[in-house]
């Protein structure tokens, strides 16, 4: 199994609505996208964040599933939305052990 996490800082004029509603987007992407066995979304709740307020962890099957996950159709229908609400993304993969 691999882990995708991404940590997301809205941009100031980004509502917090506006990310639960991506990130409800983000979460209904388990059961369309081959290998992503769960999704965890929503806002950071540590007070030491440097602006990463919003973040999910998706777990994949396997690192190939992992690298078809970003061309896939179902994520690139939302992924233009979270780059359009945030001013920083930080991705980052780790394999489990």
């Amino acid at each position: 199994m691999i882990y995708h996490i991404l940590l997301a800082q809205p941009k100031p004029e980004t509502t917090p609505e506006e990310m639960e509603a991506i990130f409800a987007q983000f979460k209904a992407l388990k059961g369309k996208i081959p290998g992503l066995l769960d999704v965890q979304a929503g806002p950071n709740k540590h007070t030491v964040n440097q602006g990463y307020t919003y973040g999910f962890v998706m777990t994949f099957v396997d690192e190939e599933h992992l690298k078809a996950y970003s061309p896939h159709p179902a994520h690139r229908a939302i992924s233009p939305e979270l780059r359009r609400l945030s001013s920083t993304l930080l991705n980052f993969d780790i394999p489990q052990e």
